[in-house]
């Protein structure tokens, strides 16, 4: 039988309480000891082993790297190093690996810790499954694409000539879109025309009005003709503290159905 005296008792309750309160967080706990070849882990709890499907006797002695894997990004790891390396607090999110070899997002932070009795830094690894967060995030960035997509919208209406119809507020994203979005049509259709529709537009601004002009530079580098459309005096007085279109020679309707009477009065003249 092994006798301990009531301070050994006292520690090793101590140390008893405090594994059982690191094995009720929510999150994988790890180990680290710098001083080792390899820095191997020297300690992982509940959290960990249910995180990633490793038995602690499994991992215990190995350094945590292998939990990465094909897909984890090189960037991540760089980041963790040369924290370790400079002994600053890190937090990354990385692709890591489970024993089933299944995905998973692992946020990770690491904290230096000093103990003084052994004169020596650990580093304690906190992790969490962040999987969810980041499918909801890929999703929302793809709708968002979508969206965008789906706000510049190039319709075309006869041959050689396609509508763009501007809805909703053009910022310099937008803008940037929209060009881009222009320049691959007009070189896939050959247009002639492209219609640039602002009827649904409610306030003119200063972006609106850059738009218009970098819109009628591309196009005419192209050998293709921009004509406004929608434009009603309202708007038309809306824009004067920004735009002066006659001096591009641009044309203006009051609708779309105006513009192609005129286009095809142009074809058959």
């Amino acid at each position: 039988m092994e006798y301990h005296s009531l301070d050994e008792l006292a520690v090793l309750q101590q140390n008893d309480f405090i594994r059982a309160a690191i094995d009720r967080v929510g999150a994988g706990v790890v180990i680290a000891d710098p001083e080792q070849e390899d820095m191997p882990l020297i300690y992982v709890n509940k959290g960990f082993e249910e995180l990633t499907g490793y038995e602690a006797q499994e991992v215990l002695g190995k350094n945590c790297r292998f939990l990465q894997g094909e897909h984890t990004e090189q960037k991540g790891v760089d980041q963790i190093r040369e924290a370790i390396h400079t002994k600053e607090t890190v937090k990354v999110e990385l692709l890591n690996y489970r024993k089933d070899g299944s995905e998973f997002w692992n946020e990770l932070q690491i904290y230096t810790v000093y103990i003084d009795k052994l004169n020596q830094d650990f580093f304690v690894g906190v992790q969490q499954d962040v999987t969810k967060r980041k499918e909801a995030e890929r999703l929302v960035g793809h709708y968002s694409s979508e969206v965008k997509r789906l706000s510049t919208p190039i319709v075309p209406v006869k041959d050689n000539v396609s509508v763009l119809p501007l809805i909703g507020n053009v910022d310099e994203e937008r803008l940037q879109q929209m060009l881009d979005a222009v320049s691959f049509h007009v070189q896939e259709q050959k247009e002639d025309y492209l219609i640039l529709d602002l009827s649904a537009v409610q306030v003119f601004n200063e972006d609106i009005h850059i738009s218009i002009y970098q819109l009628n530079q591309l196009l005419d580098l192209m050998g293709t003709t921009l004509i406004l459309s929608g434009v009603t005096p309202k708007f038309a007085m809306g824009s004067s503290p920004y735009a002066n279109f006659s001096e591009l020679s641009l044309r203006s309707y009051v609708s779309v159905k105006q513009a192609l009477q005129m286009i095809g009065e142009d074809s058959r003249a």
